[in-house]
């Protein structure tokens, strides 16, 4: 919710909801009508897991935008015990969303462009021992957003595409950055978590001034940095 209030306050007109917690969506979608108007927020119950599902609900919300200028994918799950599960969900769900948007907004296709900000997670950046999978599929939504960034398709598409990586944050101690000792994979899910004040701000300073194939990173309730990686490989 708290992303799509950021878009609301800085000018967004209406925005859709995609999620599988239909009680949580619609909880979100009443509080967000409340606070900025009568249909300024819709919500749409959906396994993003399921394709067929997700196809048509994402025609749905177009339908009801009345068009589309602005794709958050905001999905991910850590779950190392079904490593499908995880995949479906953090990566498929991602390239799928990021492909039914592109063919929404692509110019090559009589759209007006648009922008697409897929959200990722440090353990994209890096390798996380503890949840090996997890930060798989997180590398998987930097390496795909990256690119379908490159000339070859923005020069078609007109659609500019990056990535936001949050941390992941202790949730009793914000001091705490590194996981401390060799703590086991359930702790470093209970005690990490996301602060998405943080990275709902940053979300938006992104969407306005963030070149094509940029990566960001939201860290420590501070504003959000961008980070450089490699195109080619080092010359030996």
């Amino acid at each position: 919710m708290n992303i799509s209030r950021e878009l609301l306050r800085n000018g967004a007109s209406v925005i859709a909801m995609i999620d599988i917690e239909e009680v949580a969506g619609k909880e979100a979608m009443n509080v967000l009508n409340a606070e900025f108007g009568r249909n300024r927020a819709v919500f749409f119950h959906c396994d993003v897991a399921n394709n067929a599902e997700f196809d048509n609900t994402f025609k749905k919300a177009v339908k009801t935008l009345g068009g589309l200028e602005i794709l958050v994918n905001n999905v991910g799950v850590i779950n190392e015990n079904d490593f499908g599960k995880a995949i479906d969900v953090n990566v498929t769900a991602v390239i799928r969303g990021t492909l039914l948007g592109i063919q929404q907004m692509q110019k090559d296709a009589g759209g007006k462009g648009g922008v697409i900000v897929n959200i990722s997670s440090v353990a994209g950046l890096y390798s996380l021992s503890q949840l090996p999978v997890y930060s798989a599929t997180e590398h998987a939504v930097v390496c795909f957003s990256r690119s379908f960034a490159l000339p070859y398709h923005y020069e078609k598409t007109g659609v500019r595409i990056m990535v936001l990586c949050p941390e992941l944050s202790h949730r009793s101690n914000p001091d705490v950055k590194d996981l401390e000792g060799d703590p086991s994979r359930d702790e470093v899910i209970q005690k990490y978590i996301r602060r998405v004040d943080s990275v709902a701000h940053g979300l938006v300073y992104v969407i306005r001034c963030a070149q094509n194939g940029s990566i960001w990173i939201s860290e420590d309730g501070k504003p959000v940095y961008e980070i450089q990686l490699f195109d080619t490989l080092p010359q030996k």
